[in-house]
């Protein structure tokens, strides 16, 4: 399956962070399918292996997206909210959302239309918590009928656009795009000096745990994230600041939260650029100041391991329009096979 169709598909997937089922249940069919052993842990990680080799590599893209919780319902039945994950509560107002109860229901987070507002909440970002979700409801006694109670998650309602130059748009490419890489990758492992792992994870957008129980069952010589990276290039982000550009291929998450996440050893990335040299494969480099990949969680499991990040270069970042070349989706696969392929010479 072509990249960009498998990232489709996954992108149209709900999978709040702690019910990553519906991925899950994808990704686990897909690996089994090309020959890999796959099994589920306790807390929902996909674990799927091939190979025998000396050296383990593990591989994790975190299938969870950002969200929302219930917290209650109104009398007159609209549901009140909580977060789940970073999201800016300007991209919350009017959106349409999907309620996780007995069936999946649709609702929209009802917003004051400008016609009956004072000129002061014109001026004003509404905050979440003064927000709801209409889903139609005519009182509480029927939006608890539908099998909604405090807990009850929403995903954003999506669907997936291709966009001219070879860019696609849609809901949780973060990190959709991981997972639809490795599924890739799934396909073109054929035989390898390595035992490859390849993990979809769950809870990351709420602290990298799942990556974290995973490596630590595991205990890679490798470990990498395949994940999202915010791109430069639109009016409102620097280059001076974020130096990642679309169709400049991967980039390599050298140093995460200010060094409050992962810190790459300079041996690994110095590595790592002359794989992708050797293969021809354009590579960048970042430093981020905030935000952190589940390599940031499995640099220190046990006594330490091994760990980088690879990131695909993605505008609007936890939206419902995230955007991504998939020319840089290709690189960072290629990139990701080649480190797999020459790991075993690594000293």
């Amino acid at each position: 399956m072509e990249l960009r169709e498998l990232l489709r598909q996954l992108s149209e997937m709900h999978a709040p962070t702690g019910e990553e089922d519906e991925v899950a249940d994808f990704m686990a069919k897909e690996f089994s399918k090309n020959g890999f052993e796959v099994k589920k842990d306790m807390l929902g990680n996909v674990i799927a292996k091939k190979g025998s080799g000396k050296r383990k590599v593990l591989l994790a893209a975190h299938m969870d997206e950002v969200g929302l919780a219930v917290m209650g319902i109104t009398r007159e039945g609209f549901l009140k909210f909580t977060k789940v994950g970073g999201i800016y509560d300007g991209i919350l107002s009017n959106m349409r959302v999907v309620i996780h109860a007995k069936k999946k229901i649709r609702g929209i987070i009802g917003a004051k239309p400008p016609h009956l507002m004072k000129d002061e909440e014109l001026k004003k970002l509404p905050e979440y918590d003064q927000m709801y979700i209409d889903i139609g409801a005519k009182d509480k006694a029927a939006a608890e009928a539908l099998g909604i109670k405090p807990g009850t998650r929403a995903t954003f309602d999506a669907t997936f656009a291709d966009m001219d130059g070879g860019r696609g748009a849609g809901k949780s490419l973060d990190n959709r795009i991981g997972c639809a890489i490795l599924v890739k990758l799934a396909e073109e492992i054929k035989k390898t000096d390595c035992t490859v792992y390849l993990v979809g994870t769950v809870r990351e957008e709420t602290g990298l745990y799942g990556a974290g129980t995973a490596a630590f069952g595991i205990d890679p010589d490798l470990a990498i994230a395949v994940d999202t990276t915010p791109a430069a290039g639109t009016p409102d982000v620097s280059e001076d600041s974020t130096p990642v550009k679309f169709e400049h291929g991967p980039s390599l998450g050298v140093l995460d939260a200010a060094g409050r996440g992962l810190i790459m050893p300079k041996k690994l990335v110095d590595w790592i650029g002359l794989v992708a040299k050797k293969r021809r494969i354009p590579l960048q480099y970042e430093v981020s100041e905030r935000g952190a990949t589940d390599a940031s969680r499995m640099q220190y499991v046990k006594t330490g391991i091994l760990a980088a990040s690879i990131g695909v270069p993605t505008r609007y970042l936890h939206s419902l329009n995230e955007m991504a070349s998939f020319k840089d989706l290709e690189s960072a696969k290629n990139l990701l096979k080649a480190i797999i392929e020459e790991f075993p010479e690594y000293e």
